[in-house]
């Protein structure tokens, strides 16, 4: 069994009591960049289908890429902007993110980050096969890489290694069978309109076990004031993270003194170009932790280089 490294969205370990702060972050920014790397699958469909392509589709139109464009603000200051993009086949999926701190940010952290994960599809939905996680920082470059076992365990690599309590997680076999965070967020998307943000989800990040539990908290009219965000109606949904094996004993103290509030979510549906189906995309994200409050907005959605129109978005050229 091989080692693991700590997250790209830690960039705070050397800090004062650094287990804590690691603690705080993992149940906002964990689960935000979880869900900022989704992509959905038409909501009409019962079950994980794939979406059906009439017969004058190419192969290579039904294969091109959803790419989303995140921007990342706190405290009126843009902290990042992160970019993620899914290929999905009849059999197979790709999802790979990339993302570069800002402004204040920068100045702070200087981080850079990505992922990547593939995998196959079914009918009982996706299957993953590998993930890669990557960040380079003030701190250090990080990196992980793990690849999933034909039984549903995990072969973990990484550099620093994992602490005794990761190391615990991985040989408790709590993490057999479970996904990704980036498959997480595929996988969760594979459901009818009607029980969006309804599912809960077990997620190994090559360190901790945990679930990501959705729940809706109803629908809701965005109207904001830059133009170049989301307007219109969304499904508003509540996201919990729920540790299950991996995390230390003072995060646990500390969530029992303060627990983290859910991230909020609010997704609405888009009609794809090819006409193949609507997909659900988060378009607002919302984290309220001890340093303030972060939102994320959706700025940007193509499909290959043809724009998903929405009347609220600026015409790309």
């Amino acid at each position: 069994m091989a080692q693991h490294l700590d997250n790209a969205t830690n960039p705070l370990r050397h800090s004062t009591n650094t287990k804590t702060v690691r603690g705080r972050l993992i149940s906002g920014a964990t689960a935000l960049v979880a869900l900022s790397f989704a992509v959905a699958m038409p909501t009409s469909a019962a079950t994980p289908d794939l979406p059906q392509t009439s017969p004058d589709q190419s192969t290579a139109d039904t294969v091109q890429p959803i790419t989303m464009v995140y921007e990342f603000y706190g405290a009126g200051f843009h902290l990042a902007t992160l970019e993620a993009k899914a290929t999905l086949t009849e059999d197979t999926y790709e999802i790979s993110t990339s993302g570069q701190s800002s402004g204040v940010a920068d100045s702070i952290l200087r981080a850079k980050f990505e992922s990547h994960a593939v995998g196959s599809l079914s009918g009982n939905g996706p299957t993953p096969i590998s993930f890669r996680n990557f960040s380079d920082t003030r701190f250090g470059i990080r990196e992980l890489e793990m690849t999933r076992e034909a039984d549903g365990t995990f072969d973990v690599t990484a550099e620093p290694e994992l602490e005794p309590n990761q190391a615990a997680a991985l040989r408790s076999g709590l993490a057999d069978g479970t996904v990704d965070p980036l498959t997480a967020s595929l996988y969760s998307a594979l459901r009818p309109a009607n029980t969006t943000c309804t599912e809960k989800v077990k997620v190994f990040d090559g360190r901790r076990v945990f679930n990501l539990a959705f729940s809706r908290k109803g629908s809701e009219l965005l109207n904001p004031e830059d133009d170049t965000y989301y307007s219109g109606n969304a499904l508003k949904c509540n996201l919990r993270y729920v540790p299950l094996a991996g995390q230390t004993r003072e995060w646990k103290l500390e969530q029992a003194r303060n627990p983290s509030p859910p991230v909020e979510l609010w997704m609405a549906e888009f009609e794809r170009p090819n006409k193949a189906g609507d997909v659900i995309i988060p378009v607002r994200m919302k984290v309220v932790s001890q340093w303030g409050t972060a939102m994320a907005h959706l700025t940007s959605v193509t499909m290959g280089n043809k724009p998903m129109i929405q009347a609220s978005f600026q015409p790309q050229k």
